[in-house]
């Protein structure tokens, strides 16, 4: 399957005028089918606690809320192509707005990774360097919601129709009622790096894109030639067949995770996990893996090993445990507090209980989940510190210091989705691939069977101070409905 794949791609990439399939890079068919995880997990900019939205995820089956480069190693298995890279990826859940029936996740067909490590293509650029064991980086801007010139991770969406016409524009495109082989989008991430770990209050400060002219590391703007990597490149697919004919060529039905009904707010992130020595011999000066866009088997054999390369049974059976309650199928809202922004102007972080109180800029400390979750536990426990300070009032009078501590209890777990009974789950064949390069048909990909992760419920506890002087009055409240838990967004210095 594979031979007769990449001789498809090698022959139609051969057409394009600017493309070469061969270079300085090496790409790999991670998987076909589901991801190897969908849930509210960020371990870049979120560790150790949920996200504010959903994720779906590929590679190291280690996956964790509090994930590290050596918890990453210890993965049984991964859905990259190359068993040494147990490195993370992963993107905003991509649902359709089932027209007031509930939001419905739009399944997984294909995914494809380039690494490319070359100066104008093809020109192999010097002192290519491995990623840091712990680090982290992100590409795309989750609060955009429209499109502006600058746009350097190149995102664009794209629908395939069934004769492979292409309808593309920087946000979700229009002007259709089926894509018949796929909707996609693209990304690349930056590849110079200022020698910091990520900010989750801004994450994309620590990286950069090679954009300032000259090769190697002099293509890498000023302050950011600690290290070039290589630059990572990620197609992404989705099987929209079960949604054909329920949408007008006027609308616009898809909708990413964390509200953006525009498509521009698309983003991804990454945290690396390759074994150390490998991705350093791939892209050495001498010797790198030089297959270009035509890495079949064969050569990824002769680039990695014999011994280090996937099949597709490996991958297809790779999955991930649920770090917290499980939150997908179709939901009626989004999970966590993600209601619907257009734009066209930057996204505002929404809170409270029902998730429409726009939350005051600024994060304080970024690594605390207290500052937005006092929002949203905010009529949870307002009742029960009334009764606190009013007690503490009386005692006042009588005792010069007090401090008194009331704890409401909620028996309430938290909310179960209820699916529709048309609710389906979809396994896809992918029988393509492109990117902003070229378009091009392989041949059949094997079926990938959908990933049975185990779930785990966790209750998030959100603390509240509330201070009638001279005392401290602290009231600790269980948030678990499905529109509480919030926890401060980090990116910007948000809450979400």
């Amino acid at each position: 399957m594979h031979s007769n794949l990449f001789a498809v791609t090698a022959a139609l990439a051969a057409t394009a005028s600017a493309f070469d399939c061969n270079g300085p890079y090496f790409s790999f068919y991670n998987r076909h089918g589901p991801a190897m995880s969908s849930q509210r997990l960020d371990p870049a900019l979120f560790p150790g606690q949920q996200s504010p939205h959903m994720h779906d995820f590929d590679g190291g089956n280690a996956l964790s809320a509090d994930v590290s480069y050596e918890s990453l190693q210890g993965s049984d298995c991964t859905t990259a192509r190359i068993k040494p890279d147990k490195s993370l990826y992963w993107r905003p859940a991509l649902y359709w707005n089932g027209n007031g029936t509930g939001m419905y996740p739009v399944p997984n067909s294909f995914l494809k990774v380039y690494y490319k490590f070359g100066d104008n293509d093809n020109a192999k650029a010097k002192n290519i360097s491995e990623f840091p064991e712990d680090f982290a980086m992100m590409a795309g801007d989750p609060f955009k919601r429209s499109e502006d010139e600058k746009n350097e991770a190149g995102i664009d969406w794209t629908c395939i129709g069934e004769d492979y016409s292409r309808i593309t524009a920087k946000g979700f495109p229009t002007g259709f009622t089926s894509c018949g082989q796929g909707l996609t989008t693209q990304l690349t991430f930056p590849a110079c790096w200022n020698g910091k770990t990520i900010d989750p209050k801004n994450p994309n400060a620590h990286m950069a894109y090679p954009t300032a002219g000259g090769a190697g590391i002099d293509a890498c703007p000023e302050g950011f030639q600690a290290a070039r990597f290589p630059s990572i490149f990620i197609e992404f697919w989705w099987d929209v067949k079960a949604f054909d004919g329920q949408y007008s060529a006027n609308d616009n039905p898809w909708v990413l995770a964390q509200g953006d009904p525009t498509g521009h707010g698309f983003h991804a992130d990454f945290r690396n996990g390759w074994a150390k020595g490998v991705l350093a011999k791939a892209t050495s000066d001498d010797g790198y893996c030089n297959c270009g866009c035509g890495c079949g088997d064969d050569q990824m054999r002769e680039c990695f090993g014999a011994e280090n390369v996937n099949d597709d049974a490996d991958i297809s059976t790779c999955a991930a445990k649920s770090a917290f309650a499980d939150e997908a199928g179709v939901v009626e809202e989004l999970p966590g507090c993600n209601p619907l922004q257009a734009g066209p102007g930057e996204a505002t972080v929404v809170s409270g209980p029902d998730c429409t109180a726009a939350a005051a800029p600024g994060a304080g400390n970024a690594t605390s989940a207290v500052a937005s979750a006092t929002s949203a536990a905010a009529s949870v426990v307002s009742s029960a510190a009334s009764e606190a300070i009013s007690a503490v009032s009386s005692l006042v009078a009588t005792v010069k210091e007090v401090e008194s501590t009331a704890i409401p209890v909620s028996s309430a777990g938290p909310e179960s989705t209820v699916l529709p009974t048309n609710a389906t789950t979809l396994v896809s064949k992918s029988r393509h691939n492109h990117h902003h390069y070229h378009t091009t048909v392989p041949g059949d990909a094997s079926e990938a069977l959908p990933a049975d992760a185990e779930s785990n419920e966790r209750t998030n506890a959100a603390t509240v101070t509330v201070t009638p002087p001279p005392v401290t009055v602290t009231v600790t409240a269980s948030a678990a409905s499905q529109n509480s838990g919030y926890v401060v967004d980090r990116r910007r210095g948000r809450y979400n």
